[in-house]
C-alpha cells in the first residue's frame, strides 16, 4: 500500500511522453487522497469486521469518488463510442454520476473477486506490467516488482492476503490509471474490459444471481466462479491451500494473463477495440465454467466466501 501511495505521489515528477497517462490537465493529489481513503476504509474492515456497515462503506465510497469526479472533471470520459452513453456523458451531472458509480462498482468488484490466492494480485500484476510496458517509468517497475513478490508468496504460502485494504487501494489506483489512459487514447475500452474481465463479469453475474434469488445484491456468499473452481479442485487434490492457489492462478492467468500474452505478442494495438473479441470469449468461458464447476456443490453457496 505504501508503494501505491509513493507511485501516485511520483506522478508529478515524471511527465514526459506516455508518462502523462497518469496526469490529466494537472495532477492535484486527488488520486493519492482517493487511494489512501479507500485503503483506510478497507483497513478498518480488516482490523474490525463490520465496524462500518455495508451501507456506511458504500456511502463513504460514493462520497470519496463523488468528490474526486467533481474536483477532477477531466476524469469523466467524453466518448465511449456508444451513442446513448456518449450522450449521457456529455451532460455534466450525469457524466459525474456515471463516473462515480463506475469507480464505486469497480473497487467493489475487485474486493468481491479477492477469494483465492493470487487472483486479484495476479490481475493487478498483469495490469501494472502492461502499464509499465507503456510508460517505462522506474516507479511502475517498482510496483510490478512489489506485486510480483507478493503474488509469489501469496500463491506459495497462502498466508499473505491483500485484504480489504489491499483490494480497495489497488482497485482505486488501477481504476484511476486506466481512466486517464483511456481518456488520453492510450487504451481502448475493449482492451480495458478484457484486462479486468474477471472482477467485472463476476460482479455483474453475482449481482444478477442474488437478485433472481430474492436476496440483497450485496449479500455475501461463496457461489462465485472462483468458489466453484476451488470446491472441485479441493475435492480432488485434498489440499485447501494448493486448490486455492491453483484457482487464483487459473483465473487470473486465463483472463488478465491472456491479455498480457496478447499485449506481449502484439495481437492488436492496445488502443484498438478488436480486443472485444477476447472480452467476448472471456464472457463465454466464464458462463460455461460457472455451469460446469457448479455441479455437485449442494446448498452451501449462501455462506461466507472463502
Amino acid at each position: 500500500m505504501l508503494v501505491l501511495c509513493f507511485f501516485l505521489l511520483e506522478i508529478t515528477n515524471e511527465q514526459s511522453g506516455v508518462e502523462r497517462d497518469l496526469l490529466v490537465y494537472g495532477f492535484n493529489g486527488l488520486a493519492l487522497v482517493a487511494v489512501i481513503l479507500c485503503a483506510l476504509m478497507g483497513l478498518t474492515e480488516d482490523l474490525k469486521p463490520d465496524y462500518l456497515s455495508p451501507r456506511a462503506r458504500l456511502g463513504l465510497k460514493f462520497l470519496v469518488f463523488g468528490a474526486v469526479g467533481y474536483l477532477w472533471p477531466e476524469l469523466i470520459p467524453t466518448e465511449l463510442g456508444v451513442a446513448p452513453f456518449d450522450f449521457l456523458l456529455s451532460l455534466p451531472v450525469l457524466g459525474w454520476l456515471l463516473l462515480t458509480i463506475f469507480l464505486v462498482g469497480f473497487i467493489n468488484a475487485m474486493n468481491m473477486a479477492d477469494g483465492a490466492n493470487g487472483l486479484v494480485a495476479g490481475i493487478v500484476f498483469c495490469a501494472l506490467f502492461i502499464f509499465y510496458g507503456q510508460t517505462g517509468r522506474v516507479i511502475d517497475a517498482s510496483l510490478v516488482s512489489a506485486f510480483g513478490v507478493f503474488l509469489i508468496f501469496n500463491v506459495i504460502k497462502g498466508r499473505l492476503f491483500l485484504g480489504d485494504m489491499g483490494t480497495y487501494g489497488a482497485g482505486c489506483a488501477v481504476a484511476l490509471y486506466s481512466l486517464v489512459g483511456f481518456n488520453l487514447g492510450s487504451f481502448s475500452l475493449m482492451f480495458l474490459a478484457a484486462l479486468f474481465a474477471y472482477p467485472c463479469i463476476d460482479f455483474l453475474v453475482s449481482i444478477g444471481r442474488r437478485l433472481l434469488q430474492g436476496r440483497s445484491p450485496f449479500s455475501p456468499d461463496n457461489d462465485h466462479l472462483h468458489n466453484r473452481i476451488y470446491f472441485q479442485l479441493a475435492k480432488r487434490l485434498g489440499s485447501g491451500v494448493l486448490a486455492n492457489s491453483l484457482t487464483g492462478l487459473l483465473i487470473s492467468g486465463s483472463t488478465s494473463g491472456l491479455v498480457l500474452l496478447g499485449y506481449s505478442q502484439q495481437w492488436w494495438p492496445i488502443s484498438s477495440n478488436e480486443w472485444g473479441v477476447v472480452f467476448v470469449v472471456q464472457i463465454a468461458a466464464y458462463l460455461v465454467a460457472f455451469i460446469i464447476f457448479g455441479r455437485g456443490r449442494g446448498l452451501s453457496q449462501y455462506s461466507e466466501a472463502i
